[in-house]
C-alpha cells in the first residue's frame, strides 16, 4: 500500500487522541471563594458604584492545574522560608501557591468598574 494514501488516515486517527489529551471539554467544577470590596485589599472599604473590585481564591484540583501551567517557581517574601512554593503571572495579578502539605491555592481579581485584572491576595 502506498504511504501517501495512509498519511491522511494517520491524522484522522491521531487528532482525536491529541485533542483528548488537551482536556478539551465542558467546564469543570472548582472550589472557589470570592470577595467584593472597595478601596484596596490591604485597606478595604464598602464598595460603591465607582469603586468595586472582586477577589477570587481557587483551591483544589483547579488551583493545582493553574499552578502547574504557570511555572516555574518564583521567590516571594511572603512565603520565604516556609516551604511554600510560589508562582505568578501578569505582574502578580495571578498568584498560586503550593504548601508543604500539597495544598494548592490561586488568587486573582478584577476591578469591576474598569474590567482590568488586579491582584487577589496580599501577604
Amino acid at each position: 500500500m502506498n504511504i501517501q494514501r495512509l498519511y491522511p488516515l494517520f491524522f484522522v486517527l491521531v487528532l482525536p487522541a491529541t485533542l483528548a489529551a488537551d482536556d478539551l471539554g465542558p467546564y469543570r467544577q472548582a472550589t472557589a471563594s470570592y470577595w467584593i470590596y472597595g478601596g484596596e485589599l490591604g485597606d478595604p472599604i464598602t464598595s460603591t458604584s465607582k469603586d468595586k473590585k472582586i477577589a477570587f481564591s481557587i483551591e483544589g484540583d483547579a488551583a493545582k492545574r493553574i499552578f502547574e501551567a504557570i511555572g516555574p517557581d518564583k521567590k516571594d517574601v511572603c512565603s520565604e522560608g516556609s516551604e511554600t512554593r510560589f508562582r505568578s503571572r501578569d505582574n502578580e495579578n495571578l498568584t498560586c501557591t503550593r504548601s508543604k502539605e500539597n495544598t494548592y491555592t490561586c488568587n486573582f481579581g478584577f476591578d469591576l468598574v474598569s474590567g482590568k485584572s488586579i491582584g487577589g491576595s496580599i501577604c
